[in-house]
């Protein structure tokens, strides 16, 4: 029987509120009128004064949290409304209101077990558990229906949830319990005792979550949470949210470790662990229901307990017990690690202590969670059950694989099985399949029967793979090791693998059938080492390996070429050897066979024009095991390599002298050194004169076979009494057809009757050298008559018909005779001087080219150098400024009260001013200190920031004002202080600029380290709990900045330096690491901020900053570190020697700019004296012709 209070909650409400109006409550019923009183007492009852009963013993055990409130309105769709007759008493709508309700887990124990516990301490006859206790109670008007006991509603439900929190709701929806209100659109059964089964809104109301089914299918349902309309996907993600933040707040899983906790922050495995939470304890022993559990314990969890036991019960030993959170924490998590039989104990779970940071690593075992304990399927086993237990797993585990005979396959009609005794020859067909087994651990190999037995044959689900790997056998290697002199070991290669699951054939099960002839029909072709590898991923199962040695066919096939792959390509040249060629036999299938005997062979050169050489020189020797014939001291010799240029490629062929077999492969021969040298056509004395260009010149190269020189052969011409017109100089490369071509080149300068020379020479040697004379100039006079016979020039017939031809002057012209003599030597200076301007002419052009090829060299250097200092820039952190340099970078801004500064220390020293505004100037905090590592200065610039590395350091305040001066009206006046000085150096202060004031700085009030001048502040190394120092400190960064030289003894009026001061307020215990890593995990130990070498930065209000910055004002290094890197030492080697150079190309652009310019002036002048000469001469020449006219035509005739 219920208490009244619980039949007549309303009434009861309206009953304890004394001053309320009864009629503002009667829309419980109408029709009836309650008296005050007789509300209160109910069969003689006081309301108030019933205790227990199951609804108050249920809120009493409530937690304080939020409840999760709905409002649902029900009601019947439009078209199923209008079909229902108009006189139906039918509801049309209906307003459920549902509150759920979260009754936490404290101390281990769950709240509804609480709850039943009090009411069978009552005397109420309790038939229900934790989990068929109703979670669903409804009320119709306010009247609680005590046959209303529901189970969740579809929506409360998460046994299908999936997700990293599953496992949490899984867990925490058993703690809800929904209280629905509903009005009289719900109807009752008769009894009033429940809600009417066949009632449309009662079935969506018990199906709410899930798809309507055809009787709801007539009825809408709208949700309603604080006034919003809800879909079910958002209800969902709510109600989930509400579970999550009610069992952070108030659940108490983890009050029940018996034992001293070790402690993991951040754990690397959360998921595996089956936890969220950054700190987890670890414990041995755990307190549950009043019960102890402990590590080492043997246990069995039954099966369907949670997931991962479903099939089959758990044996297990107990290893910790994982806690979620800090002590008294709420809301962690709880779970149960431990190792399952068949696991190993080197396997198992590991807490691990590394400089007093614990980690705790699962490995092999299961995490399972706490409620298996309280759910009853966690149980405690003794030693002879766990014996036993182990005595069945060694019995059904796995023990070895192992293959079918070839009888055992030919059983289940499977052509398979490889050979017996493992050895084939190259070209057997394999196996169409392969069929492996697994064997049990009580299998004993003697024991196998000529048939199948099942009980044999492990049956199990695992899955199995194939692996085929192929090794070329030693022997035939080894004629490889001794010829290129290097060790060759027998290289495995992978073929195939295949990954299976067991199937079964013919009545038997657990067969492994693995395709191999059907895939690869040509498996055995390649002898060799075959190896079969079989495994399963089972601990307990031993891998078994199979091999096949295929040894190669009798049947020779042909011969082969012993190549490795390191060894360049084959060439040659003329009248050398080829290197020596190794031949191989090979059978039908190409693997390597010994020769039978030692066989004669006949050796050749062809192309495609036929045979080049017969090759008659050659040694044949046969290896000892006889797998390699080596062929060497092959003597090429021809002076038909002309045939093959300018490629010089051939295809060497190597026979047999049946022809039976034979090998051929390509090469190169190309032509001997130089040898000789043929001019043609040939030079003839008679041919040079003075001024002369030699026509048809080619110098033809050879070897000492007769073969024209290989293209590209650079020789040198050495040239006397000749000039080369073409201004490439003395080097020459010879063509494509193995010759020089000087045709139009040569000219003479040499006099007449002089000695001219050619010569080419290779290297040092002089291989050709030819002398000439250039033609002589005569006069004869003969019986009174002058002749003058013009040189004597052997030319062709077809050259010039007056080439032996005189010219007579006879004595009566002696007027023609005088004019001559006059007119000769005019003609000889018009000819030195034309010769004159030409000479320089030519000089000048020369020089123009020269200058535009310096130019355009110039021009090429500095855009390599451009490049190469942008490509500089990424390698300057690692190589911090020097003082000097750091300077210029800061004096290079022309905006900055820094920049001023700067330029002021070089012209003066500020100690050194009297009754100046900047006598009281320290400097730039950047120029201050020095550091000794490139890392720490680049990572401590960036700590601090430009700002204040650029900031100005003084001793007092006054200082620091008198920097600058205001006007009037608040503007800085630009015409005073240090705004007066950066005008007067041509710069600007714009913006602000930070000060230090020494004086005003709260000093370092500690003890100092020894009596080192640089007082160095003695601080505490940070330690850890453990009393350990943290992995990867180096020092404070206070004390490693070693302080200027200058600044060692600056002192403010107190007696403080710069150190205790000005550093300390900058970076005060800021604590230096090698590593981000190391620096993180001491953060524990960090006060005022962190920084790593390898450029992580720790603020000391939490900011992390990572990555890699690049700052350009940094403190400048001292001391020795190791050497730059390669890239910048490599880019400022590539800088250095493109500066070089562009130094020579400027000197020499100078140098022949001087010359140019002198030339030019030379030119002027010798082409004013030629315009002058030929201006006299003209009149004297006209005057000369004319006479000579006269004189021809007195005497009848004259010729040359």
């Amino acid at each position: 029987m219920r208490p009244w209070k619980e039949l007549f909650t309303e009434l009861f409400c309206i009953a304890c509120d004394r001053d309320a109006l009864v009629a503002s409550h009667m829309l419980i019923q109408n029709s009836v009128h309650w008296d005050l009183n007789f509300i209160r007492l109910v069969n003689g009852d006081d309301l108030a004064e019933i205790e227990g009963g199951e609804v108050a013993v249920t809120n009493l055990h409530s937690c304080n949290g939020p409840d999760f409130i709905l409002q649902l309105r029900f009601s019947f769709k439009q078209a199923n409304s209008a079909a229902k007759s108009p006189g139906s008493t039918a509801s049309q709508e209906a307003n459920a209101r549902l509150k759920c309700v979260y009754f936490p887990s404290l101390k281990g124990k769950e709240s509804f077990e609480m709850i039943l516990e009090k009411l069978e301490a009552e005397g109420c006859s309790v038939t229900e558990n934790y989990e068929t206790f109703s979670r669903v109670s409804v009320r119709r008007l306010g009247r609680l229906l005590p046959d209303a006991r529901w189970a969740r509603l579809p929506f409360m439900d998460f046994r299908h949830k999936k997700g990293d929190k599953a496992h949490i709701l899984k867990r925490c929806c058993w703690r809800v319990k929904c209280f629905i209100d509903t009005d009289a659109g719900f109807n009752p059964t008769p009894s009033k005792t429940d809600l009417a089964h066949h009632s449309p809104f009662t079935a969506a109301l018990k199906n709410f979550g899930n798809k309507l089914n055809e009787k709801e299918k007539f009825v809408d349902v709208e949700i309603y949470r604080d006034q919003k309309l809800l879909t079910p996907l958002q209800l969902e993600r709510e109600y989930q949210d509400w579970i999550l933040q009610m069992h952070d707040r108030y659940d108490q899983e983890t009050e029940c470790g018996e034992d001293q906790p070790v402690l993991v922050v951040s754990p690397a495995n959360k998921k595996a662990l089956g936890i969220s939470s950054d700190v987890v304890r670890v414990h041995k022993v755990l307190k549950r229901k009043g019960v102890s559990w402990k590590s080492g314990q043997k246990i069995k969890i039954l099966k369907g307990a949670c997931a991962g036991c479903h099939k089959n019960n758990v044996y297990a030993e107990l290893e910790y017990f994982l806690l979620e959170g800090f002590q008294g924490d709420a809301g962690g998590e709880a779970r149960i690690i431990c190792r399952p039989l068949g696991i190993p104990d080197d396997n198992g779970s590991i807490v691990a202590f590394n400089h007093g940071d614990a980690s705790f690593n699962i490995c092999g075992s299961l995490s399972l969670p706490i409620n298996v304990i309280d759910s009853g399927k966690c149980l405690a086993i003794g030693s002879i059950e766990w014996n036993c237990q182990v005595d069945k797993q060694h019995l059904k585990s796995h023990s070895i694989i192992d293959l079918l005979s070839v009888k055992q396959c030919q059983e289940l009609e499977i052509d398979g099985a490889p050979p017996v005794d493992g050895l084939v020859h190259a070209g057997q067909v394999p196996p169409t399949k392969i069929v492996a087994v697994v064997r049990p651990a009580n299998f004993v190999s003697s024991s196998i029967s000529k048939s199948l037995d099942q009980n044999s044959i492990v049956k199990s689900n695992l899955e199995m793979s194939m692996e085929i790997k192929f090794r070329e056998e030693a022997e035939d290697l080894r004629d490889v090791c001794h010829i290129y002199s290097r060790r060759v070991t027998p290289s495995s290669h992978h073929i195939y693998s295949k990954r299976i699951t067991p199937s079964s054939r013919k009545g038997f099960h657990g067969l492994y059938i693995f395709p191999l002839g059907s895939k690869f029909p040509d498996l055995f072709q390649k002898a060799g080492v075959y190896t079969f590898s079989f495994y399963v991923d089972e601990l307990t199962c031993n891998n078994f390996d199979k091999e096949v040695l295929v040894k190669a066919s009798s049947k020779v096939g042909k011969w082969d070429l012993l190549s490795d792959e390191q060894s360049p390509p084959l060439s040659v040249r003329v009248g050398s050897c080829f290197p020596p060629l190794c031949l191989t036999c090979n059978d039908i299938y190409g693997n390597r066979i010994p020769f039978t005997s030692t066989p004669e062979v006949m050796i050749k050169l062809q192309t495609i024009k036929g045979v080049l050489v017969d090759v008659e020189k050659m040694r044949i020797e046969l290896s000892p095991n006889k797998f390699t014939l080596k062929v060497e001291d092959i003597l090429i010799e021809s002076n038909e390599l002309d045939k093959i240029r300018p490629n010089y490629e051939a295809t060497l062929v190597i026979c047999s002298r049946d022809k039976l077999y034979s090998v051929s492969f390509p090469c190169q021969v190309y032509p001997g050194s130089l040898q000789f040298v043929k001019a043609r056509p040939p030079i003839l004395d008679s041919q040079l004169l003075p001024g002369c260009i030699i026509k048809e010149l080619v110098l033809e190269m050879f070897d000492a076979y007769d073969n024209h020189i290989s293209q590209g052969l650079e020789v040198e011409l050495a040239v006397e009494g000749f000039c080369m017109q073409d201004q490439i100089g003395s080097k020459r490369k010879v063509d494509d057809n193995g010759c020089i071509d000087l045709s139009g080149l040569l000219k003479v300068t040499a006099g007449y009757g002089r000695k001219v020379l050619l010569s080419v020479l290779s290297g040092h040697e002089v291989v050709f050298k030819q002398e000439f004379q250039t033609q002589k100039q005569e006069m004869q006079i003969t019986s009174g008559v002058s002749l003058v016979q013009s040189p004597k020039l052997e030319y062709d017939e077809s050259q010039s018909p007056y080439s032996n031809e005189k010219v007579m002057l006879l004595d009566y012209s002696s007027s023609l005779k005088q004019s001559e003599k006059f007119i000769m030597p005019l003609i000889t200076i018009e000819k030195e001087l034309e010769d004159e301007v030409l000479h320089i002419g030519l000089r000048i052009g020369n020089l123009e080219k020269e200058l535009d090829f310096l130019y355009d060299r110039k021009a090429e250097i500095e855009l390599d150098i451009s490049q190469l200092q942008a490509s500089f820039e990424p390698c300057l952190p690692n190589f911090p400024p020097t003082k000097d340099e750091l300077i210029n970078r800061i004096q290079s801004n022309n905006h900055s009260a820094a920049s001023v500064l700067c330029c002021l220390s070089r012209e003066f020293s500020f100690q050194g001013l009297k009754n100046h505004f900047m006598e009281d100037i320290v400097g730039l905090v950047a120029l201050l200190g020095t550091v000794r590592l490139n890392k720490l200065s680049r990572i401590l610039a960036e700590y601090l920031g430009e700002d204040q590395m650029l900031a100005v350091v003084c001793r007092s305040s006054a200082a620091a004002s008198a920097l600058e001066k205001f006007e009037h009206d608040g503007e800085v006046h630009c015409r005073h202080a240090l705004h007066a000085q950066a005008a007067a150096h041509g710069k600007s202060i714009y913006g602000r600029f930070l000060i230090v004031c020494l004086e005003d700085i709260r000093a370092y009030k500690g003890e100092f380290e020894g009596s080192d001048p640089q007082r160095k502040l003695a601080l505490p190394y940070p330690t850890f709990p453990s009393g350990k120092v943290p992995m990867g400190f180096i020092g404070y960064a206070v004390n490693m900045i070693d302080l200027d030289v200058g600044h060692l003894h600056t002192r403010t009026a107190a007696g403080h330096g710069l150190r205790e001061t000005l550093f300390y307020c900058l970076l005060r215990e800021v604590q230096v690491y090698e590593t981000v890593e190391c620096m993180l995990e001491a953060r524990h130990c960090i006060k005022h901020g962190a920084v790593s070498l390898d450029g992580g930065i720790l603020r000391d209000n939490g900011i992390i900053s990572l990555g890699f910055g690049n700052p350009q004002i940094c403190f400048s290094v001292t001391a020795q570190e190791s050497e730059p890197s390669k890239e910048f030492v490599e880019i400022m080697k590539l800088i250095e020697e493109n500066k070089s150079e562009l130094r020579g190309v400027i000197n020499s652009i100078e140098k022949l700019t001087r010359s140019l310019k002198k030339y030019m002036k030379k030119f002027k002048k010798k082409k004013g004296k030629y315009q002058k000469l030929m201006d006299d001469m003209e009149p004297v020449v006209k005057d000369y012709l004319e006479h000579k006219k006269l004189c021809i035509g007195n005497t009848g005739s004259s010729s040359y």
